[in-house]
């Protein structure tokens, strides 16, 4: 099942608001046009996702945690990517955050879009590990690995 086809299937249940053309031309002007392809400006775009909270038990989250995301505006996006760790010690390698610990730790969740998928891995990047040098990338956590997997084993909030 491909990424478009499982949001798809839960269309009728998300509650978020769906990016404009304003909110997609935001981002391809302030984030590298790596961290922006088509495939996800057409998601943004095609499902109200900003706003809209998802669960994942501990079962169904590679790293046994679990997690709670809150997925994140067009602005929140960018803020995240450019104003605030670990965004920015993050953001070269090829990390775009889309979601906030809805939990409270403050660890937010990004796709790696390192090797170009259109169906990428959903991470988790701690705060403890940001700071001025190099982020260390084995400390990231992988989530799911893919973005498909992690909307069929999560539930709304």
């Amino acid at each position: 099942m491909t990424l478009d086809s499982c949001l798809r299937s839960l269309s009728l249940d998300l509650r978020g608001t769906r990016a404009t053309d304003g909110d997609i031309h935001f981002l391809k002007s302030q984030l590298p046009t790596s961290l922006t392809p088509d495939w996800l400006m057409a998601l943004l775009r095609g499902h109200p996702l900003a706003g809209v909270g998802f669960s994942l038990n501990e079962k169904h989250d590679e790293s046994g945690i679990g997690a709670s995301v809150l997925w994140l505006t067009p602005e929140q996006i960018v803020s995240e990517s450019v104003e605030c760790q670990p965004g920015t010690s993050v953001l070269s390698y090829g990390f775009l955050p889309i979601g906030g610990c809805a939990e409270g730790s403050g660890d937010p969740y990004f796709l790696d879009l390192r090797n170009s998928s259109d169906d990428p891995p959903l991470v988790r990047v701690p705060h403890d590990y940001a700071s001025s040098g190099p982020y260390p990338l084995e400390k990231i956590e992988i989530v799911t690995s893919s973005m498909s997997e992690f909307f069929r084993s999560s539930s709304l909030d």
